[in-house]
């Protein structure tokens, strides 16, 4: 059974949902990112590749029969067999315009994660906009890889440390390529770049390239590690940038993800992981059931592209129509 939602003007109207005012632009928002749903669907549909809500949109398909009301984004994952998959295949089969965004778009702070968006850019193209429900500005959805993780607690705080060395040292080579300031340990110890390389390539055996973009190698590398344990050896799947930051209620029993099955979601349905209640129960807490408001993120995210906007508004009067400003701003 494909993904797919049939959404009529009725879904785009404001509406109080849970007490929560969720405006027509952001209904517009959700509608656009379950556009970009169905094309990820299909993709996969035709690959036999599987994947399933998560975070947000797992507790929202399974607490709400759909979006989370304070929620603004969709979030799926994928065991990582499957999502490295998808990343060889779907470059050829996405529509014109879609875009996957991870470690490979150079400008791109990876976080363990590829968005898959609909376009880079705001749309100020009517008929393109319609095609995304109306939806100016750039929609899609998070794809997260799950990972394997084994029992044994000394192992896997091994596994994590590593995980944060090397993030860690993504992040000290952005700041050089930003000239900011030099960046310390969590000890507030000063990071040098040539020391911190060397302990990584030490306790990875991985020889960094100088001649090659560091900051790829080192997001590669970091994907090398995280998927470094077999299924065989291991009693948990995460995704080990949660794991590593946000701590071990962020791990799950493997068996949580044996099988997957559609519940509604809005005007559709939508793949869930057979272990939800596990799941959900460890994420949020025995009682996610219960509404509490919380966003790991401002809200709304477009509100970022407004701001653009405004500001080139400002540079450049008379650029942009001002029914269109009326209606997005």
């Amino acid at each position: 059974m494909s993904v797919h939602f049939e959404l009529d003007e009725d879904f785009f109207q404001d509406e109080v949902r849970d007490d929560f005012p969720v405006p027509g632009l952001m209904k517009r928002c959700w509608g656009a990112q379950l556009k970009v749903l169905e094309v990820f669907d299909r993709i996969c549909e035709a690959h036999s590749l599987k994947w399933f809500a998560f975070c947000g949109t797992l507790l929202g398909a399974v607490r709400h029969k759909g979006f989370v009301p304070w929620d603004d984004d969709v979030d799926v994952a994928m065991l990582r067999s499957d999502y490295e998959q998808f990343l060889r295949v779907a470059p050829a089969l996405l529509p014109q315009g879609y875009l996957l965004i991870n470690y490979d778009e150079p400008t791109h702070e990876y976080d363990c994660i590829t968005r898959l968006n609909n376009t880079r850019s705001v749309i100020f193209n009517e008929k393109r906009a319609e095609e995304f429900c109306g939806f100016p500005f750039p929609a899609g959805l998070d794809i997260y890889p799950l990972d394997y993780v084994v029992g044994d607690e000394e192992e896997r705080r091994a596994h994590t440390d590593l995980h944060y060395r090397i993030y860690q040292a993504t992040e000290l080579c952005r700041k050089i390529m930003n000239g900011a300031g030099p960046l310390t340990d969590r000890d507030g110890n000063r990071l040098e770049p040539s020391e911190v390389l060397s302990q990584i390539s030490m306790i990875t055996g991985y020889e960094f390239d100088p001649d090659r973009d560091i900051l790829r190698q080192l997001n590669i590398l970091l994907d090398l590690t995280d998927s470094m344990n077999t299924p065989e050896e291991s009693r948990y799947i995460a995704n080990i940038g949660h794991l590593t930051f946000e701590g071990e209620h962020m791990m799950f029993p493997k068996e949580c993800f044996d099988d997957v099955f559609m519940v509604p979601f809005e005007s559709g349905y939508i793949r869930i992981p057979s272990g939800y209640d596990t799941i959900l129960g460890r994420n949020y807490g025995k009682n996610y059931y219960i509404p509490r408001r919380s966003s790991p993120h401002d809200y709304p995210y477009y509100s970022a592209h407004q701001k653009v906007v405004r500001e080139y508004m400002e540079k450049h009067p008379g650029e942009i129509p001002d029914e269109w400003a009326d209606r997005y701003l």
